[in-house]
C-alpha cells in the first residue's frame, strides 16, 4: 500500500521558496503551528481549505492562479473559466478576522454553493466527478463540514 501524498505541499513549497519567508514565519502569519506547515510542505498532511488560503496569503501568492495550477495537476474535468473570480483582498479581509471553525465551514460552504450555482452544476454531478460522498457535499454546502484542501479543489 502506497502512502497518499498531498500535492498542495509541493506547490506551496515552490510558492514559499519565491519569498525569503521561513516555515516559522508562515506559521505565524497563517495562525497555525509550525509543525502543520512542515507536514503540509512534506506532503504528509492536507490542510483544510481555510488554512490553505491563509498559507497562500502569508506568501502573497495569487490564490486564483495557484488553484488553477493545482486543478490542472489534479486533472479535474471542471471548466475553470466558469468559476467566478474572487477578490484576493476580500479573502484577506475575511481571514484577518478571527473565525471559529464553524464560521470557516459556513463561509466555505456559502462560496461553494455560489460557485456551483453560477456553473449550474448539480450536487450529484460535483460529487461524482470529485469522487466525494454526496451527503458530505451537502454538509459542506450547509456549513457543517469543512473539507480537506484536495477535496475542496
Amino acid at each position: 500500500m502506497t502512502k497518499k501524498v498531498c500535492i498542495f505541499g509541493s506547490l506551496f513549497q515552490a510558492a514559499r521558496s519565491q519569498t525569503a519567508l521561513s516555515q516559522w514565519e508562515i506559521s505565524v502569519r497563517a495562525g497555525t503551528h509550525l509543525s502543520n506547515v512542515n507536514q503540509v510542505e512534506a506532503g504528509n498532511q492536507e490542510p483544510n481549505v481555510i488554512l490553505a488560503v491563509k498559507m497562500l496569503l502569508a506568501v502573497n501568492a495569487d490564490i486564483q492562479s495557484f488553484f488553477m495550477e493545482l486543478a490542472s495537476l489534479l486533472s479535474h474535468c471542471i471548466d475553470v473559466s466558469k468559476i467566478p473570480s474572487l477578490s484576493q483582498k476580500e479573502f484577506q479581509e475575511q481571514l484577518n478576522s478571527v473565525l471559529t471553525p464553524l464560521e470557516e465551514a459556513e463561509i466555505f460552504g456559502m462560496l461553494l454553493s455560489q460557485c456551483r450555482s453560477v456553473t449550474k452544476l448539480s450536487q450529484n454531478y460535483i460529487s461524482s466527478i470529485a469522487k466525494y460522498d454526496h451527503r458530505s457535499l451537502q454538509k459542506v454546502e450547509k456549513g457543517t463540514l469543512l473539507p480537506g484542501f484536495i477535496n475542496a479543489v
